[in-house]
C-alpha cells in the first residue's frame, strides 16, 4: 500500500474487510492518526460501527495482533533468508493462511474457525480430480498442485517451529520473572 493517507486507509477497510466479512460491531486500533482522522470516524459511523483506540504507548492492549503480525514477520523473514527461498513474495498469502489454519494452543481452536465459524478445507482435490486423466492439462494441474503443497507444508513448519520457538521463551522469561 502505498498511499497511507486515512482515505487510503478506509478504502482499503472497505475493499478487504468491509465486503468479505460485513461491518465489524468494533473496530479497535492504536492511536495511529490515520484511525484516529475524521475520515476514518466517518468510516466508522457510516459502517455502524464502532472505534476504540488502545491506550497510548500500551502495546499489551493489542497484544494478540501485535503478536499475530510478529508472527507472520518473522516467519517471513526466516523464509526470505534462506537463499533457496527468493520467493517470498509468493508464498507469504500461503504462510498466512498455514498460520491461520494451525491450531493456537490458547484457544484450542485455528484463527480461521475463530473469525469464520468452519476449518478451511483444501480445493486442490476436487480442482485436479475433474480433470481427464493422462491429458496435459491434469500433469499441469498435478504439478502446480505438488507445488502448492510442499510450499504450504513448508509455511506450515514454519509456523509451527516459531510458535514452539516463542512459546519457549516465553516460558523462560515467565519464569525468570518468578525467581
Amino acid at each position: 500500500m502505498s498511499d497511507t493517507s486515512s482515505l487510503s486507509v478506509a478504502q482499503v477497510f472497505e475493499e478487504c474487510v468491509y465486503r468479505r466479512f460485513g461491518a465489524p460491531s468494533l473496530i479497535r486500533h492504536d492511536r495511529d492518526p490515520r484511525f484516529m482522522s475524521e475520515v476514518f470516524q466517518a468510516f466508522t459511523e457510516m459502517i455502524q460501527s464502532r472505534s476504540r483506540a488502545t491506550l497510548n504507548y500500551r502495546p499489551q492492549a493489542n497484544g494478540q495482533q501485535e503478536r499475530s503480525l510478529k508472527s507472520v514477520m518473522t516467519s517471513v523473514r526466516v523464509y526470505a533468508e534462506d537463499l533457496l527461498h527468493q520467493d517470498w513474495d509468493e508464498i507469504a498469502e500461503r504462510l498466512v493462511f498455514a498460520i491461520n489454519t494451525s491450531q493456537d494452543t490458547t484457544r484450542k481452536e485455528t484463527p480461521f474457525y475463530l473469525v469464520h465459524g468452519w476449518n478451511a478445507q483444501s480445493t486442490l482435490r476436487a480442482m485436479s480430480s475433474s480433470l481427464k486423466r493422462g491429458s496435459g492439462r491434469q500433469s499441469d494441474a498435478l504439478a502446480w498442485r505438488r507445488d502448492v503443497n510442499r510450499q504450504h507444508e513448508i509455511a506450515l513448519t514454519m509456523s509451527k517451529d516459531y510458535q514452539a520457538d516463542e512459546k519457549k521463551r516465553r516460558t523462560k522469561e515467565h519464569n525468570e520473572a518468578l525467581s
